[in-house]
């Protein structure tokens, strides 16, 4: 239990507010998080650790509430608009909403709003250079996590999702992204083959990732300044049906009798071929 009088003095506009277990109501979006993920419908999502809850506060989403340690809770009570709680928490408890040791010391809570769209995007970006990263059903959290970090990090534009992917704002998704989610504009499809046909007519080249030898090596692709870059799903690839919409197929050549790298880890090598090696003009 954390104890009021424990707590350094701080101007009264700033709510720090002392809770003593997990029951309580007003944690009941941070609660089992080890058993569930927030929901689209909740219209809510969690951020996990320091960094992530940076990036929240310096986001465009608003931040619902945070939970944090007295230390942190100290810290961050000047960062946050006085309307914004903050539930402050023993490490033990905190431990608890996890089901683990925690050692990141504070989470917050974001509300989700709108998703950005793809064709005001576009119309805003004219014909300036961009890179999307285009993945019609990326499953695995750990997977989609990494390929928006990998994007942010080279310098790619967006990500856009077909809907069989995992949520971008799941709690796993967002710790593993390092909250790289909360910055670069994540699509949502609700029709893929739409938004590839609008990508086209924008300009874009559309490019297959796959695991073909018959496909260009990708040391010997050049991209134009326009590229969406198709990546398949973890355990079978690229679908066929996304293959026939690219105008390139390209290939990560494979040593050592490995078949195929991490989509996650094919991701970072592509893109930084597309963004850093790669000159303009497609063969």
């Amino acid at each position: 239990m954390v104890h009021p009088r424990r707590l350094v003095a701080v101007s009264p506009s700033m709510p720090l507010i002392p809770v003593a277990t997990l029951d309580d109501p007003r944690l009941a979006c941070y609660r089992d998080l080890n058993q569930r993920n927030l929901t689209h419908v909740s219209g809510l999502f969690i951020a996990e650790g320091e960094k992530v809850v940076d990036r929240l506060i310096a986001s465009r989403f608003a931040v619902a509430s945070l939970l944090a340690e007295p230390a942190y809770a100290e810290r961050y009570a000047g960062r946050v608009d006085p309307a914004v709680p903050i539930y402050v928490v023993s490490r033990a408890l905190m431990c608890q909403t996890v089901g683990f040791a925690f050692h990141r010391g504070i989470m917050g809570c974001g509300r989700r709003g709108p998703a950005p769209d793809l064709a005001c995007w576009l119309a805003r970006q004219g014909d300036a250079p961009a890179t999307l990263v285009v993945c019609p059903d990326v499953h695995d959290p750990t997977n989609l996590g990494s390929i928006i970090r990998a994007t942010a990090a080279l310098g790619g534009s967006g990500v856009l999702l077909g809907r069989g992917c995992a949520d971008p704002f799941s709690r796993r998704v967002l710790r593993v992204s390092m909250g790289a989610a909360l910055v670069l504009p994540v699509f949502k499809s609700s029709d893929l083959g739409a938004d590839l046909a609008r990508l086209h007519q924008a300009g874009f080249l559309r490019v297959a990732a796959v695991l073909d030898p018959a496909a260009q090596p990708l040391a010997g692709w050049m991209p134009t300044p326009r590229v969406a870059l198709l990546l398949g799903n973890e355990g079978h690839g690229l679908d066929e049906a996304w293959q026939r919409q690219a105008e390139c197929r390209v290939t990560i050549p494979m040593q050592a009798g490995i078949d195929s790298l991490n989509v996650a880890a094919a991701a970072a090598v592509l893109l930084y071929h597309v963004l850093h090696v790669g000159t303009p003009g497609c063969r």
